[in-house]
């Protein structure tokens, strides 16, 4: 792996791009971050890669496009090892939290070595406070994946935190198809794993729901599917990019207004829904740390 490129601001979120195989045709990005609101050994995040571009392609994200397939393992590790090493491998005893997310370039459910990397992960960190992230779009060509990912999370993590975000959107299934480009699970299916998953485990299993202008999300039809004792709703804006620009989308949640967020928030509440409204710092859009963006911009600056 070689560092190309790298931006941002160390308080924040910084962004990487990495060439594999010695191949400009193989690059993929990955994030340093840190909650400014928080000291810095509060809350650690490493999000990586685990695609070569994405074959779902969702208009929002500029990930999609230029799919060129997977990373294995170790190139997916290669990126916690990087941003580990550069602040060293000690301070992983005393961070809090350790989050490794799978939710940069790809959809991690279609990349068989990311099961692979979640049974190295414990293993290759001595991180008392590590937390795995999926976060998925739950294709149905991945139910087997799945079945794996609930296997590990049950068997290798048992109690420890694990973290499953399930990329929603919305609850009709025309503007779901739209966002996410892919066959997936319906909601009933979406329910029944999310109850799989958390059994027994200190984590709920998150929806998460990006609020978009003319994009339904009917707070009734989710209670009618999903049970509040393992899951909780996730709420967030949707972020800029260069193909959500294209495609005519923005955000229901404006940065500086989260009260458009309330009504939806209060209707999840009264139905018994733990509720994490996620609304990032403005700034992580000036670096340009949304999906995709980091290798895009490379690309456009090399010609």
């Amino acid at each position: 792996m070689q560092i190309i490129s790298q931006q941002g601001d160390p308080t924040l979120a910084e962004v990487f791009v990495a060439r594999f195989r010695d191949n400009d045709r193989f690059l993929a990005e990955f994030v340093d971050a840190r909650d400014p609101d928080l000291p810095a050994d509060a809350k650690w995040v490493v999000i990586i890669s685990s695609q070569f571009g994405c074959p779902v392609a969702c208009p929002m994200c500029d990930a999609g496009g230029d799919y060129r397939g997977d990373l294995t393992r170790d190139e997916m590790l290669a990126q916690v090892d990087h941003v580990v090493t550069r602040h060293g491998a000690e301070r992983l005893s005393r961070v809090e939290k350790f989050k490794v997310q799978f939710a940069r370039m790809g959809e991690p459910a279609l990349n068989p070595a990311v099961l692979d990397a979640l049974r190295e992960l414990p293993i290759r960190y001595d991180a008392p406070g590590l937390i795995p992230c999926i976060a998925t779009t739950a294709p149905t060509a991945s139910r087997t994946w799945l079945d794996a990912l609930c296997d590990i999370r049950h068997t290798i993590y048992g109690d420890r935190l694990f973290q499953l975000q399930l990329s929603v959107n919305s609850t009709d299934e025309t503007a779901r198809n739209r966002l996410m480009p892919v066959a997936k699970l319906s909601l009933p299916e979406l329910a029944m794993y999310a109850r799989r998953f958390s059994a027994g485990g200190p984590r709920k299993a998150s929806l998460n729901f990006v609020m978009t202008d003319e994009v339904p999300i009917d707070p009734d039809v989710i209670a009618r599917h999903f049970d509040p004792e393992s899951t909780c709703v996730k709420i967030t804006p949707l972020n800029p990019t260069n193909r959500s620009v294209e495609q005519h989308l923005s955000t229901a949640l404006p940065p500086h207004a989260p009260e458009a967020a309330d009504a939806l928030c209060d209707a999840l509440a009264r139905h018994g829904f733990d509720i994490i409204l996620s609304i990032g710092d403005v700034r992580e859009n000036e670096i340009g740390s949304n999906c995709g963006m980091a290798v895009r911009r490379y690309q456009s600056e090399s010609g």
